[in-house]
């Protein structure tokens, strides 16, 4: 069986971006897979390998605007499709600059690592409550990593 890290980031106090948080939060719930680990917080940089290494497979959740999108709107991205690797972020080294670190360092970095990105409307309210469209797509990310554990897993 292939061990899997789901991991939902955010800040919890930030209306929509803690949809990833929340995600993660309903997955704990409902996984009960042995090989399946789910976390949730506040993380970037170098912090991410920490977190990934020895696992097969990685779903990272985190909220996104994107000049065209739509709040609620669902956006998959595969590490494959990455091509920016050696950029650095304001906040320190970005996340395809963390994985090809630990390539380079022979880190056992998942095979595949996949990124659920939520569509926000408002990151800046202190809030524990996501916005209406946001709220609901929260249970469709869910189930979409849902079945594609279960493809993983073969059940």
């Amino acid at each position: 069986m292939k061990r899997i890290l789901i991991y939902g980031i955010g800040n919890p106090y930030r209306c929509d971006d803690s949809a990833g948080i929340k995600v993660a939060e309903l997955l704990a719930r409902k996984l009960k897979h042995s090989t399946v680990d789910v976390k949730w917080g506040s993380i970037d940089g170098l912090a991410i390998l920490d977190e990934i290494v020895d696992y097969d497979r990685v779903f990272f959740i985190d909220s996104v605007k994107t000049e065209n999108g739509r709040p609620g709107d669902i956006h998959k991205i595969d590490s494959a499709s990455f091509t920016n690797v050696h950029s650095f972020s304001s906040h320190g080294i970005n996340f395809t600059t963390a994985l090809e670190l630990g390539r380079k360092f022979n880190l056992a970095i998942p095979e595949k690592t996949e990124i659920y990105g939520i569509e926000i409307e408002d990151n800046d309210s202190f809030s524990e409550e996501c916005t209406q469209k946001v709220k609901e797509s929260i249970p469709r990310v869910v189930d979409a990593i849902i079945q594609e554990i279960g493809a993983i897993q073969g059940t």
